[in-house]
């Protein structure tokens, strides 16, 4: 792990929250949902407001953390 838990955890709020309205397999923001979002998020999101900042944000937690 490349960040502290704090990190972590606060990178997950703030996604959670950009993603509140977005069309997802599973609200939480656990690191298989962070990828299934990174890879089929875009079907249903792309057009969202805050989408590529919420994929940016799922993609630097998921490189952080593996």
């Amino acid at each position: 792990m490349n960040i502290s838990v704090a990190e972590y955890l606060t990178k997950r709020s703030i996604w959670e929250e950009m993603t509140a309205g977005f069309k997802l397999k599973n609200p939480a923001g656990t690191i298989d949902n962070l990828k299934w979002f990174v890879h089929y998020g875009h079907a249903n999101n792309r057009f969202r407001p805050g989408y590529e900042e919420a994929r940016a944000i799922a993609k630097a937690i998921i490189n952080d953390v593996t």
